[in-house]
């Protein structure tokens, strides 16, 4: 039994995968509060099904690139489940998870005026270049650059309309490596604040 996690979208996300069979998968609205709800929903999760954590035979994450704060729970989350429970995690990159939902065609805002296109970083107006009216794209965007991308032709594919956080992972889930222990990726590195004792 494989428990999933994903706090490196929009949507937070769980599962729970026998076998390559989808067990039960949830997701909800990531309102920035993953450190409050995730491990109570995977809790209702086990429960719901008869399941106890010795249950679970590994952990898949997805370790980013993503927002900084969230990817750390999911992360610690993961890291501690598979020391304490001593099994393995999959390390797995968002790049994998959005190329099987959209078709390879994704971008996702990064934040700091930047997008996260083919698995490089772009200014937002030099990714706005290379849409065009064949251009189908998904992904997680600000509304302003959802707008700019039908008002050079291209389409914007609704998250609703992609494949499920599960069906990834049934589909996919003896692709990657297992660790004993992972770490996040970032879009950029984290910018740290110095102290201003440090200040001179």
């Amino acid at each position: 039994m494989i428990l999933g996690l994903n706090t490196a979208t929009t949507r937070t996300c769980i599962a729970l995968i026998n076998k390559e069979t989808i067990v039960d998968e949830k997701s909800w609205v990531a309102e920035q509060n993953e450190a409050e709800t995730l491990l109570p929903e995977i809790q209702k999760m086990l429960d719901k099904n008869n399941l106890i954590w010795e249950g679970l035979t590994k952990i898949a994450v997805i370790t980013g690139p993503g927002p900084f704060t969230a990817l750390r729970v999911s992360i610690a989350i993961a890291n501690a489940l598979g020391y304490g429970l001593g099994i393995k995690i999959i390390d797995i990159p968002v790049k994998d998870f959005w190329e099987f939902r959209a078709d390879k065609n994704f971008a996702l805002y990064a934040g700091r005026n930047k997008v996260y296109y083919y698995d490089n970083l772009y200014d937002v107006d030099d990714f706005l270049l290379k849409i065009n009216k064949n251009t189908a794209i998904s992904g997680q965007l600000r509304k302003t650059h959802i707008n700019e991308i039908k008002a050079h032709g291209g389409k914007y594919i609704n998250e609703k309309d992609l494949k499920t956080f599960g069906e990834f992972l049934s589909a996919n889930i003896n692709k990657f490596e297992q660790k004993d222990i992972v770490k996040p990726r970032y879009f950029s590195k984290p910018h740290i604040t110095v102290s201003k004792k440090h200040y001179k």
